[in-house]
């Protein structure tokens, strides 16, 4: 596996708006695209005052560029809200991973259930379609996309989903395992990275492929998948893994549906807003540069900022 370069610190693109009552309580995870108009776009979850989150969208004035942010000039939405009562996704939207497909704009999410007693939420995988070009959208199903089952009991969390260049389609995702006995009392959620495949990118099936491991018993939690690349030189995939804290970590593909983790996090300098937290990478190619987005402290609450990766990172 060929080491990661050395990266420059990360760029401050946003903090959270106080004024905007849909985020008022901080970001979250988020899906960076570049717009007709050759601009960046953030598709963005936004928690509010009493902790609900929501997805929205946040138009900049230009591409990223290695030495300039781009200026926010709007923000739209919440384009996905609150579900229904009782439904998956009664307490919040969040974790958005947007792909085109047949002219229509797939955006896969999360939606989160408050529970009562030891185990507080329950996540699972939702769909939402936009036909205006990803500015409005709605509910494919009110039914979550992945069911349970006895391999897969507990809930789905973050996903990335791509067509593949042979057909089908595949989703890399975050698989619940358990709620564990956690050291400081309580129960604490692990989950690691899966696989999935399918047809037309709506009906999955799960065979127990193991994208990303837990790496021991230290760690607990994987999640936000960013695979980039692939066709002559081996895929490459960044995510999140929390042991300690959250950090970023790179994979490489050894089949389409398994990773290879290489040795220790990846290395970002950190500042005073990512410097206890780095997650929720997403990979951007815009003017020819790759760009590594990613949420800071807090899950994102103190802001979201990106770099620019070295030419030739994923050779």
């Amino acid at each position: 596996m060929t080491p990661l370069p050395a990266l420059p610190p990360g760029r401050l693109l946003l903090r959270p708006l106080p004024g905007c009552w849909w985020m008022a309580g901080g970001l979250g995870a988020f899906c960076p695209l570049l717009g007709p108009d050759g601009a960046l776009r953030l598709y963005v979850g936004g928690r509010d005052a009493g902790g609900r989150t929501h997805i929205g969208r946040l138009d900049f004035d230009g591409p990223p560029e290695p030495g300039r942010a781009p200026a926010l000039r709007g923000l739209l939405g919440p384009l996905l809200s609150l579900g229904a009562p009782g439904c998956f996704d009664a307490d919040g939207t969040g974790y958005p991973w947007l792909v085109e497909a047949g002219g229509e704009m797939r955006m896969y999410y999360v939606g989160w259930q408050r529970l009562a007693g030891a185990v507080p939420f329950r996540n699972q995988i939702g769909l939402a379609v936009s036909r205006d070009g990803g500015d409005s959208f709605f509910r494919f199903s009110r039914a979550p996309l992945l069911a349970a089952s006895d391999a897969e009991p507990i809930g789905h969390g973050s996903c990335a989903v791509q067509r593949q260049p042979a057909g089908g389609w595949r989703m890399l995702y975050t698989s619940f395992l358990e709620w564990a006995e956690a050291p400081e009392g309580g129960l604490r959620h692990r989950y690691q990275l899966h696989t999935a495949w399918s047809p037309d990118g709506l009906d999955w099936q799960r065979g127990g492929e193991v994208a990303v491991p837990l790496a021991d018993d230290s760690e607990y939690a994987l999640g936000a998948p960013a695979p980039w690349g692939g066709g002559d030189a081996p895929e490459r995939l960044f995510f999140t893994a929390r042991g300690d804290r959250y950090r970023l970590f790179l994979g490489t593909a050894e089949t389409p549906g398994r990773f290879r983790r290489h040795p220790g996090p990846v290395e970002i300098p950190a500042g005073d807003w990512d410097d206890a937290m780095q997650c929720y990478p997403r990979i951007l190619r815009a003017g020819g540069e790759d760009f590594l987005f990613y949420a800071g402290n807090g899950y994102g609450r103190t802001g979201i900022g990106f770099l620019p990766l070295p030419r030739g990172w994923g050779a």
